[in-house]
């Protein structure tokens, strides 16, 4: 008489605790189209070009232009961690986008490439920021996601802004 095998409980749990696993990555992966949804530090990116909008005056300003570097450094600290891991559901109108042109102090950063930050949720094709800072929704500290300066209807929101006030403090920007 053969001996009776003893039930394993603890392969088929594992196995399935890996298959599990892997489903709810790859889902998330095609979701986001980002395989690195889940790490959680951001990518660096390089804006083509910087434009501070200081209450009505707006100041371009590129690569290799006094203040640029600072600005560029300041975003990228900026936009190294978020507050919540989602999108906000908030947009801009249009009327909302001329005052922050013409009446606070608003930064908007212009990328040649696609700006992609390592967060469960889809954005394609972004290439515009624009982070108000002395202006309605600055308190919140969003971060809104344009093409081409064509706004979406959600933003992000970022831990801090202290780094991007700092350098604006610097370059006479903000008191």
């Amino acid at each position: 008489m053969g001996t009776l095998r003893r039930f394993r409980l603890l392969e088929p749990l594992i196995i399935l605790v890996v298959i599990v696993l892997a489903f709810w990555y790859l889902l998330n992966t095609l979701n986001t189209g980002n395989p690195l949804w889940f790490v959680p530090f951001q990518p660096e990116y390089t804006p083509s070009r910087i434009v501070v909008h200081d209450y009505g005056q707006s100041v371009e300003l590129r690569p290799g232009d006094a203040g640029f570097d600072q600005l560029a450094a300041a975003l990228n600290e900026t936009l190294s961690a978020f507050k919540n891991r989602d999108l906000v559901p908030i947009g801009i109108g249009d009327e909302t986008l001329r005052a922050y042109y013409e009446e606070g102090l608003v930064v908007e950063a212009f990328y040649a490439t696609e700006v992609r930050f390592n967060l469960p949720a889809r954005f394609e094709g972004i290439n515009t920021l624009l982070i108000p800072v002395d202006a309605r929704h600055a308190e919140n500290n969003y971060v809104f996601l344009g093409r081409n300066r064509e706004f979406l209807a959600s933003a992000l929101q970022v831990e801090s802004r202290e780094p991007l006030d700092n350098a604006l403090r610097v370059l006479g920007y903000l008191e």
